[in-house]
């Protein structure tokens, strides 16, 4: 027999038993399309955290006090030791390469008054370099504040049209804590990360400070970042950026007080845990295809007893071990091959819904031909006993089985 009527006649002895075949399929393509699924989150979220990253641009360098594996020990907000100041900055503006240094000043929660009204929103203070730094904080309506300016604000879209019954105008008095601001500046209405600072007030640093009072000293800032001047290497900057800290605040590298985040060690911290998440996912969805994986195993070994008298007269005209062998193996592929592109399918409109409600995904082409593969080899893997099993009958038992 040639490979192919061996293929046809495969396919006819899956069309003999629909049921059967359908229901083994079935299994095949709820794995493959969970898996798929799945994967295509992870590597969505991946993409999208990386996207909205690349909105910062990839010349600045963030650093904030404390160092990592404190944070990783106590929780990213959670207080830690070590503080950073506006001196530093200053000294850092002395390394090659350091073209600007931004200053942040977080405040959690600030009572704003408009018109008799109140409600509480979330902000801090900035240099007015801050607006050259990142797109997150473009300014659609009016002017970002300069650095010589005091009691002025730049606020998100949201806290100028939604908070309040009247929308806030640029140039209008908005009582902020107990001091009065006026709004010089309006942010644009943005989606993804930018999204964030809707909600949100941006003041000068000083106004900030004056606002904690006491919770902060003159000098102190939570956090940094650096922006690197063209034609420099991040990564260099950045360890030079250590190094002069290390002097600054008198520690060595075990003793570090700070922590310095270059691009590419943000990116290494997101890859790392975009794949765990994406690890952890197809060892989920790897359950459902294992089960698949069964389905196939107990359709082939119910299938050579059905056909064990069949299998005898195949062998008694002719037909070798492997001819048997491959006749099975085909069968047990077709259903992986068939619950994978099924899978494939499912798993498509399933990231279609997904992303309907916000949920980034991504179904590459290799993750399209994995999945594909994949259903195919667990199913020929699957097949692999019953078929070596029916491969290994002899011609004259089988004909005797009833």
């Amino acid at each position: 027999m040639q490979h192919l009527d061996l293929l046809k006649y495969s396919i006819t002895n899956l069309r003999s038993r629909k049921l059967r075949s359908y229901l083994t399929i079935l299994g095949i393509v709820i794995g493959i399309a969970a898996i798929v699924t799945l994967i295509s989150v992870a590597q969505g979220v991946n993409d999208f955290i990386m996207d909205q990253l690349g909105m910062l641009g990839g010349n600045w360098i963030s650093i904030m006090p404390g160092s990592m594996k404190q944070r990783m020990s106590l929780g990213m907000m959670s207080a830690v030791s070590g503080k950073l100041t506006t001196n530093d900055g200053a000294a850092l503006k002395s390394i090659p390469g350091v073209e600007d240094v931004m200053y942040e000043l977080q405040i959690m929660r600030i009572p704003i008054q408009y018109k008799n009204e109140t409600a509480t929103v979330t902000g801090g203070g900035w240099n007015a370099v801050v607006f050259e730094f990142t797109s997150l904080l473009e300014v659609g309506e009016g002017r970002p504040y300069k650095d010589n300016e005091r009691h002025v604000v730049v606020i998100g879209d949201t806290v100028a049209n939604d908070i309040f019954k009247k929308k806030i105008e640029v140039n209008q008095i908005i009582k902020v804590g107990d001091t009065n601001f006026r709004v010089v500046g309006i942010l644009k209405k943005s989606g993804g990360l930018a999204s964030t600072t809707s909600g949100m007030i941006a003041m000068p640093l000083e106004d900030a400070r004056e606002l904690l009072g006491q919770q902060t000293t003159s000098n102190q800032v939570d956090e940094m970042a650096v922006m690197v001047s063209e034609g420099y290497d991040p990564e260099k900057v950045g360890e030079q950026i250590r190094l002069k800290l290390r002097q600054l605040h008198h520690v060595d590298e075990d003793n570090e007080d700070f922590t310095v985040m270059t691009p590419e060690s943000i990116s290494s911290i997101v890859g790392t845990i975009t794949g765990t998440l994406e690890l952890f996912l197809s060892g989920i969805a790897g359950i459902a295809l294992l089960v698949g994986g069964i389905g196939i195993a107990n359709t082939m070994f119910m299938s050579v007893m059905e056909r064990t008298k069949e299998i005898g007269v195949l062998k008694a005209i002719g037909a070798t071990d492997n001819i048997v062998l491959e006749m099975f193996l085909l069968e047990a592929s077709i259903i992986g091959l068939v619950g994978g592109v099924l899978g494939l399918v499912l798993a498509g409109i399933a990231t279609l819904v997904l992303n309907y409600f916000g949920v980034p995904t991504n179904i590459s082409p290799e993750l399209a031909i994995f999945g594909l593969f994949f259903s195919v080899i667990v199913g020929a893997l699957a097949g692999f006993f019953p078929a070596r099993r029916a491969s290994q009958l002899m011609p004259v038992e089988a004909l005797r089985y009833e």
